[in-house]
């Protein structure tokens, strides 16, 4: 059970959240009397998200939507509103025709043709004003706000950006294990055949990515965050993850792992794989902990020793000897191998720019990153 709820911590610091806000809302709305509570109460729990940035769009949003709906409702309203059926029917086309497109221009006030419905409805069988409805909804919507940022800030904050860096370090895990499949020569024909649910699995993951970001930039924007803009870091794994589509497509075909050239190329592709598998494991750590950027040399050095094989083949006319096939594939291979060395690279510097700034002198990057056991399946080979 202990282990379970360390597992689903962000789980339950949403749960508290959601629940704090929850009664800290209906309390408020109490003490300042509010007609309907309920909406300060519903306000403060959709306000709450996973994210302070998420929780201050989620006010924004509901702000402006209750405003400009209070607002065109209860002018609609006060012009408009009749007893019978078909003159009310009529007063809600018209309330909610022009915010219905706004609202499609605009996704920020997709709440308003709810909240002028709601104003529009309830003066029609009220004995207040629709001005004074409005004018009630939208401090029951700033109460709910105010309550829920105030929470989302200072009852276990979470913030976008560490977010964006756990789901990050999860995505070069998958990439780790991607490229260790890809260029397995022994990899069993089942497993190869599954290849294409990881490749989908891995861009699964990548796309929650982009609205950690958008939620980590308004952070920065509102000055609730001084971290670097992770954008630079996600456009950089999904490089990484077209390159292991390539990489994918030159090594389906197992006709190039047969002859003297493949005999040849066998070393220098089996430590390219181990060092770009070690490479994205250690830069997975280093994502996690915020720790010191792993070293791209060994890399480099693997892909460099690779493309100089690929020349001498050519130089010595072996490649001219095989299937064109076969010939392409080697090709294609090594123009992935490169791109990819070259991606890799780019994550080294991204890595290095998610380190936290140095404190009393220490340099940057010196903070020790405990590295992860080498994989039993890059020690082959």
């Amino acid at each position: 059970m202990t282990m379970m709820a360390v597992l689903r911590a962000p789980e339950l610091r949403l749960a508290f959240r959601v629940t704090v806000a929850g009664v800290a809302a209906l309390a408020m709305a109490r003490l300042v009397n509010l007609p309907q509570s309920y909406w300060a109460v519903i306000t403060a729990i959709m306000v709450m998200q996973t994210s302070i940035g998420g929780s201050l769009k989620a006010a924004l949003d509901r702000f402006a939507g209750t405003l400009a709906g209070a607002a065109w409702g209860a002018l609609v309203a006060s012009v408009g509103l009749r007893d019978s059926p078909l003159h009310l029917c009529l007063t809600l086309a018209v309330a909610l025709a022009p915010l219905a497109w706004l609202a499609a221009r605009h996704p920020v006030f997709k709440l308003a043709p709810v909240t002028a419905t709601i104003v529009l409805l309830t003066s029609a069988s009220s004995t207040q004003s629709s001005l004074a409805l409005a004018m009630d909804r939208v401090f029951e919507i700033v109460i709910g706000n105010i309550v829920g940022l105030a929470v989302a800030l200072f009852v276990l904050p979470s913030r976008a950006y560490g977010t964006v860096l756990t789901t990050a370090a999860r995505v070069t895990d998958l990439c780790a294990d991607m490229l260790d499949a890809l260029l397995d020569p022994a990899l069993p024909e089942e497993v190869r055949q599954g290849l294409s649910k990881r490749h989908a699995q891995l861009w699964a993951a990548l796309r929650p990515l982009d609205t950690a970001v958008e939620e980590a930039q308004r952070e920065r924007r509102t000055w609730l965050g001084d971290q670097r803009d992770p954008a630079p870091l996600v456009r950089t794994l999904t490089r990484v993850r077209h390159d292991l589509v390539m990489v994918g497509r030159a090594t389906a075909d197992r006709a190039a792992s047969d002859g003297a050239a493949a005999r040849r190329l066998e070393g220098p592709q089996a430590d390219v794989r181990r060092q770009g598998v070690l490479f994205l494991r250690h830069a997975a750590t280093a994502l996690r902990t915020q720790g010191q950027a792993p070293d791209i040399e060994p890399v480099q050095a693997a892909a460099r020793a690779y493309l100089d094989t690929v020349q001498a083949l050519r130089a010595e006319g072996v490649l001219r000897e095989l299937p064109r096939g076969v010939t392409g594939q080697i090709y294609t291979l090594s123009f992935a191998l490169e791109q990819l060395t070259q991606d890799l690279t780019d994550l080294h510097a991204r890595a290095a720019e998610m380190s936290p700034p140095p404190r009393h002198g220490r340099k940057p990057g010196a903070t020790a990153v405990p590295q992860p056991a080498e994989p039993p399946a890059a020690r082959e080979g």
